[in-house]
């Protein structure tokens, strides 16, 4: 992976509750040239992303408090944020989980584990971006 690879100032909110994902991808999208805002939890990564208005949302699905289908569920049902692209990086892998994510209005689905090239591509495919 080339360092910048996002054409111009970039903003993503990543969501998961495991502490060392939200580290690495952050790493990772760090050194694309994204500016990373990061939660651990379904509640503050709503609440994150009503803040900051992020250009993406990388969101997982198995959290402790809600869920990140009912995450993406009120991000879209929310007239500030319902354009927001989400993308689900998840462990879940099922044909079903999918089709739930794609459903309520994602834009991608990533399972884990995946490369920094694939998670950058699919940034810039639902923003627009350059990479």
């Amino acid at each position: 992976m080339s360092d910048k690879r996002f054409g111009a100032p970039i903003k993503v909110a990543v969501v998961d509750d495991d502490p060392e994902m939200v580290k690495a991808v952050k790493m990772m999208l760090k050194l694309a040239g994204a500016e990373v805002f990061e939660a651990i939890s379904g509640v503050t990564g709503y609440l994150l992303v009503k803040r900051e208005l992020p250009d993406a949302v990388l969101l997982d699905i198995m959290m402790p408090d809600i869920d990140g289908f009912e995450v993406c569920r009120k991000l879209k049902l929310n007239p500030a944020t319902k354009d927001i692209p989400v993308i689900f990086v998840t462990a879940r892998t099922g044909q079903e989980h999918i089709d739930r994510g794609l459903s309520l209005g994602a834009q991608g689905y990533i399972t884990k584990p995946f490369g920094p090239d694939d998670l950058i591509d699919k940034i810039c495919e639902v923003t627009g971006a350059v990479a």
